[in-house]
This record gives structure tokens, sequence and C-alpha cells, in this order.
């Protein structure tokens, strides 16, 4: 089975996935009843994850310091920084991008999560390396904070797979365009 990278993430109305300063707590406000987003379907089809250095370090600093969430699914963090050891992970200092995925796909195959803010997509997007994106569009506006998509991304053409609002939230689903390839 072919490793299939997916971008799963949340965006606010106007584009960001995050406030200035970092803070994700506009994902906690989502409507009354809580939505099902599909998202146990989908961690458990995952084989691993890869995260970017930032919110590696969100996750264990502040979202989830006394448990990681993902006890028992590999996990990859892609970092410049010396990190303190951790058994829940394996760091990599190895460029984002096909070199990743080579080292996770002589380790697993299956569905790959793409966890992280836009500094590793645009990674990850500069070769042309995402299969999949499942982007949730929250009923929030923001007004600044940190982009999913930030300047200097190359023109990526997709094909929509599905559009369809699960209560308040919209869940679009698309695929890498490999009509050119």
């Amino acid at each position: 089975m072919k490793n299939k990278l997916i971008l799963y993430i949340a965006m606010s109305l106007d584009g960001y996935i995050a406030e200035k300063d970092g803070s994700i707590s506009f994902l906690d406000e989502p409507p009354s009843p809580s939505p099902d987003l599909g998202y146990e379907t989908f961690y458990h089809s995952l084989q691993a994850i890869i995260l970017g250095g930032k919110t590696y370090r969100q996750i264990k600093n502040e979202l989830s310091p006394d448990k990681w969430p993902y006890e028992g699914m590999p996990c990859y963090v892609c970092t410049r920084q010396q990190l303190q050891y951790d058994t829940n992970v394996q760091f990599t200092s190895l460029p984002p991008g096909q070199q990743v995925l080579d080292l996770i796909s002589k380790k697993h195959s299956g569905n790959i999560w793409l966890m992280g803010g836009g500094e590793i997509v645009r990674c990850f997007m500069r070769e042309n390396l995402i299969d999949q994106y499942y982007i949730y569009v929250m009923p929030t506006v923001l007004g600044n904070g940190i982009p999913l998509f930030p300047p200097e991304f190359s023109k990526t053409n997709l094909k929509l797979v599905s559009c369809k609002n699960i209560g308040e939230i919209v869940e679009l689903i698309y695929q890498k365009d490999t009509s050119g390839s």
C-alpha cells in the first residue's frame, strides 16, 4: 500500500490556523452541539504522524503537557533545533519532504498525518508531496493570526473531492491534481 500523506487541519473562515500568539483556543469553541468531524475514523486510518517542531513544542508544553496524546502512534518531528530526548517521538533534522517520507515509508505503510503550521506545510507542498487536504473551516473570523498558507507558496492545483457542512463547520477535502504529471 502506498503511503498517503494527508494534511488534516482546521482554520478560521479568514484562513488562520492560530491567533498571532499561537493560541488555537478558537478551535475549542465549536458550535453546540459539537459536530462529529470524523476524527476517530481518520486517526485510526493512520500509520504515522509527521509534526513540525513548533507544533510538537506546543503540544508538549501547552496543549497536553502531562500526557502525550498520540501515545503508541509513530511520530516524527521535523526540526532544526536540538530537543531533549522524548520516547514518544523520533526527531529528524532531514529536510522536510521526500527524505522524511522515505524514512517513514521504510517502517510504515499506510496513511501519514502531516500535522503542523504553514512552515512544514510549505516544505511538503514545494515537493508536491501532500496527497490529500482535509480542511475544516470554523465559523470564526479571527482578523489576524498565523495563516494556513503563508506567503511564498508555489502555485498548487488541487481537485475537489468533497465539500459539506457538518453543523456550522465546512469540511473541504481536496486531493493532489495528478492530471499534469
